[in-house]
């Protein structure tokens, strides 16, 4: 599943407003309130992380794997996967997405969270969902203490088209009520700290003209080895055709 959002800070006075009329034939669902409980795994140097990657697991839902984001526009665009699995360690299947990122590695929880959710779903007129938001209220959990707090607001789109049409009326209307700029960090990021936003141990290098040939053979090396780690996800799924190509440009130039 493609998951399509734009995130939002939050103060603590912040109140999430009437979103009726927002857009045309567009109704509101009554508003619900969640406690999710979610840990996150990856390896001990976080290298899921550092790739842009998440594994999770929360209570009721199971696993979710999330990939490498990208940017269209306003919204962030990750893939999506979902595993079945009630246990403690990574489903195989998800483990085997990962590979290229955690090769020996084990994944082992980094991150607790715990979660109060007020969810507000938009549907149409069919009653299918459009798209909600959702206010979240984030405790980090270190054991049973609360090491920090903090609070974010998202609005999610279904589907893959006209995400534009009703996520620019939406958050306009969330920061005409207090909402803060649109925050791309991530829950898990944030909870984990500097150390989870630290280059990946393989990060292109900008080649400045003139140097030494080195540092170019150096650098056409590392900017090869990232995009075939990036893209190897992709491959294993088969959700991107041109990730076989741009795998297969990395290879070609690392021989």
């Amino acid at each position: 599943m493609l998951e399509r959002e734009v995130k939002l800070g939050a103060g603590p006075g912040f109140h999430l407003p009437d979103l009726a009329g927002v857009a045309d034939g567009i109704a509101v669902a009554p508003a619900e309130t969640l406690r999710l409980e979610t840990v996150y795994y990856d390896t001990p140097d976080l290298r899921l992380a550092r790739w842009g990657v998440s594994m999770r697991r929360r209570a009721g839902e199971g696993w979710t794997l999330k990939l490498a984001p990208s940017k269209s526009g306003a919204i962030l665009e990750r893939d999506e996967l979902t595993f079945e699995g009630s246990g403690k360690k990574p489903p195989q299947a998800a483990l085997d997405v990962v590979r290229a990122y955690v090769r020996r590695s084990e994944l082992v929880p980094v991150a607790r969270l715990s979660t109060v959710r007020r969810r507000v779903r938009l549907v149409d007129a069919s009653g299918a969902r459009v798209a909600e938001v959702v206010d979240d209220e984030v405790s980090v959990r270190d054991g049973r203490r609360v090491a920090a707090r903090f609070r974010e607001i998202e609005v999610e789109v279904a589907g893959e088209t006209n995400g534009e049409a009703i996520i620019a009326p939406l958050v306009a209307r969330l920061r005409g009520a207090g909402a803060g700029a649109p925050d791309l960090t991530p829950k898990h990021i944030r909870a984990l700290g500097p150390r989870a936003v630290e280059p990946a141990e393989v990060a292109p290098e900008t080649i400045n003209a003139g140097a030494p040939a080195r540092d170019v053979i150096r650098g056409t090396l590392a900017e090869s080895v990232a995009s075939l780690l990036h893209n190897d996800p992709l491959v294993r799924t088969g959700r991107d055709p041109e990730a076989v190509h741009q795998a297969r440009v990395a290879t070609r130039k690392l021989r």
